[in-house]
């Protein structure tokens, strides 16, 4: 029996601000076929039900599954026949033991109806406070099960919600959640604007901009622990979009401290700032591959915006996009063969995939105003702001399928989203 203790982590700034509702735009009717049977509890039958509606929706959210609810199903009672007529693939069985007032222990099987064979069963021993992250992670299980490749579920989202105070007055927050939406934190709020918000490596850290002192600054906060945040040294101008390295021991932002925007890294223990960029140009957005020998950013330098990168071994740099007058805020896949960008056709700003070596570029989404891409850290969706409405939402486009799905708050507007890597 395992214990997962990370589900007993909670964020000593709390507040809960608003739940998103999520909303399923687009279904690929050709994906896995999957049947998640409720729980069996012993104990609360309630808890038994969530497990198996949060399971179905991460699966469904992924674009690889088709995952359906069934009535109770017993592991020695399968009627494989049955499902195999009805075109089921797998199947997902579980129970749910209340041990203690509140600790659980939780079961997992689950099964191929082809071959009749148990392809991942666990059982753990969870905090009731953990339901919700254990799911999270046993998705992820099942994902690696059928699909030989890591999930994205137990991960974070960090994201800007703003609120009309009314007389001209706004309130933004940062806010943080399970990579559902659900499970919202505020950790940090502010009458003035939030931009960019950005997690660290070990999911530890977010960097993000803040004009609280009355001109855009960057600091960094530290969501999980009683630590006080830290802002980096105020250069001349603006400091703006900030990034991490790989390595989480320096920030790649946009500095006007010369007097022209350009790419600088910062090193945060030894306080060094290195130039990356230097032309008469702007360049800015910039953000690393992941094994850290790249950076993609956004410049003028043709007289048209467009995305370039940058091989920080040898100093090159090369333009990344080529069709249409209008590409940026561009960022990296996990492996690093793809870039998720802003793409403008005619008027409309959309989301475009580009596939770096070919130059292929495809276009992902069919709003009118898309921006602030970024991929969940196995590179299968790519979560990015849209405008629906005159109002700020998050969506998130599955790669595969290219199924969709809206997160919008009940109050406000949400903006400037970012995906955390996974969860230690």
């Amino acid at each position: 029996m395992i214990k997962f203790a990370a589900a007993f982590l909670t964020l000593y700034t709390s507040t809960v601000f608003a739940i998103l509702e999520v909303t399923i735009l687009k279904k690929d009717e050709d994906a896995f076929p999957i049947v998640i049977s409720p729980f069996s509890v012993k104990g609360d039958a309630k808890q038994g039900e969530a497990i198996a509606h949060i399971m179905r929706d991460n699966l469904n959210r992924s674009g690889e599954f088709s995952a359906s609810s069934a009535k109770y199903v017993v592991t020695n009672q399968i009627d494989f026949d049955k499902w195999q007529t009805q075109k089921t693939e797998a199947i997902v069985i579980g129970k749910l033991e209340q041990v203690s007032k509140k600790i659980f222990n939780v079961e997992i099987e689950l099964i191929d109806v082809y071959s009749r064979k148990t392809l991942y069963a666990k059982k753990f021993a969870v905090h009731n406070s953990g339901i919700r992250r254990i799911t999270h992670y046993l998705s992820d299980q099942i994902y690696f099960a059928l699909l030989g490749e890591i999930g994205s579920f137990d991960t974070r989202l960090a994201y800007v919600t703003v609120t009309n105070k009314g007389e001209g007055k706004r309130e933004y927050r940062l806010e943080i959640s399970d990579s559902d939406a659900q499970n919202p934190q505020t950790i940090f709020r502010a009458a003035s604007p939030i931009l960019s918000p950005a997690w660290s490596p070990d999911q530890n850290k977010i960097a993000y901009v803040s004009f609280k002192n009355g001109r855009s600054e960057v600091f960094i906060q530290y969501p999980f622990v009683r630590r006080k945040t830290e802002k980096l040294p105020y250069f001349d101008g603006i400091a703006s979009a900030p990034a991490w390295h790989p390595n989480g021991e320096s920030i790649v932002l946009t500095l006007s401290k010369d007097g022209n925007k350009d790419i600088y890294s910062y090193h945060l223990k030894d306080k060094k700032l290195t130039r990356l960029t230097q032309d008469v140009s702007i360049d800015t957005e910039a953000s690393y591959s992941a094994d850290g020998e790249r950076i993609a950013f956004t410049s003028n330098r043709s007289g048209q915006v467009q995305v370039y990168i940058k091989h920080l071994k040898t100093g090159k740099i090369n333009r990344a996009t080529f069709e249409g007058s209008y590409n940026a805020k561009a960022v990296f896949s996990p492996d690093g063969k793809s870039l998720a960008l802003v793409h403008r056709v005619d008027r409309d700003y959309r989301i475009a995939l580009l596939d770096i070596a070919t130059k292929d570029l495809t276009i992902m989404t069919d709003n009118k105003l898309d921006e602030s891409p970024f991929f969940s850290p196995n590179g299968g969706m790519i979560i990015y702001a849209s405008n629906k409405d005159d109002s700020g939402v998050l969506s998130v486009v599955s790669i595969l399928g290219r199924q969709t799905f809206e997160l919008a708050s009940k109050s406000g507007e949400v903006r400037e989203p970012n995906w955390s890597h996974y969860s230690k």
